[in-house]
């Protein structure tokens, strides 16, 4: 089993619709898990596709076994649309709205009969859970994924649902490094390595990791990209391997143009394994294992 993990698409159909492919390629020979960490939607013009697309694919069972967090925008979409039944047009400043809901929105408007689509997609996110424990370790660690911050508590299955709408479900998928009073917060968790996004890395890579809290935040920036704040959305995608992870950093061009190890620090991969991944998008696969102890221990010499 080959576990995937990747945050904040925000609509970017084009960087998911690659990911999609390489997953896709990689299926034909291995099972396929993908976590969505939150934040598939809003701001890019694909929301609604996107959506559409993950819900048939959860639903029928295809070739990517998909598992779907929540984040801010799947909470603030959930609380939206139960305040719009019976079916209204919602106000141009409500919450979802004025942070980019205004895609899925028009298109819900744009429905025959717009209330069971919304009956439907409330049912859906209310059960999103908000966090997943791997039972995998880095560095005798266990990986943790929410899309913002651990909650103190961790149970091996999940019982926080975006439809519990509490405290503990806000703190984990709105909290950030530092609140509107400049007052800092602790991110991740002790004893987990934590996987996140939610505030966007803007560098060249678009991950960033806090060797102190111990986490990796994998937002890559597509929210700014979709709103034309950033000239680039490079988005990583994280696989869980051989106990340890890969990142592989997709840019405008959906394609793989970096990758990095990681097994407590991150290490640079060389063209050659770059072109290993890159030959599963284009359906060349060599039927080679990538072990990727082996890689690091030949990285680091």
């Amino acid at each position: 089993m080959r576990k995937f993990i990747v945050s904040d698409l925000h609509g970017n159909g084009d960087v998911y619709d690659s990911i999609m492919a390489y997953l896709e390629n990689i299926s034909l020979k291995d099972d396929v898990e993908l976590y969505i960490n939150g934040d598939l939607i809003d701001r890019g013009l694909d929301s609604y596709r996107m959506l559409e697309d993950v819900i048939d694919r959860i639903n029928n069972n295809k070739s990517i076994k998909i598992y779907y967090l929540g984040g801010n925008h799947e909470l603030m979409m959930y609380n939206a649309l139960k305040k719009k039944k019976p079916y209204k047009p919602l106000f141009i400043f409500n919450e979802w709205i004025f942070n980019g809901g205004g895609i899925i929105d028009k298109e819900l408007d744009s429905l025959n009969n717009p209330i069971d689509k919304i009956n439907e997609y409330i049912d859906f996110l209310s059960n999103l859970k908000i966090y997943n424990c791997f039972e995998e370790t880095i560095k005798d660690k266990p990986i943790l994924l929410v899309h913002a911050q651990a909650p103190k508590k961790i149970l091996k299955t999940c019982s926080m649902k975006i439809g519990d709408n509490n405290s503990s479900v806000n703190k984990a998928v709105w909290t950030r490094e530092k609140d509107e009073y400049n007052i800092p917060h602790k991110l991740g968790k002790k004893g987990f390595l934590t996987i996140k996004g939610h505030t966007v890395v803007e560098d060249e890579y678009g991950f960033f990791y806090n060797k102190k809290d111990n986490y990796i935040n994998i937002d890559g920036g597509c929210s700014g990209y979709a709103l034309g704040y950033f000239e680039y959305d490079h988005v990583p995608l994280v696989e869980i391997c051989d106990n340890h992870l890969e990142l592989l950093i997709w840019g405008h061009d959906n394609d793989i143009y970096n990758g990095f190890f990681f097994d407590g620090d991150f290490y640079k991969m060389d063209l050659v394994e770059l072109i290993k991944r890159k030959a599963y998008i284009n359906h060349n696969l060599d039927g080679n294992g990538i072990k990727t102890r082996e890689l690091i221990k030949k990285i680091r010499g």
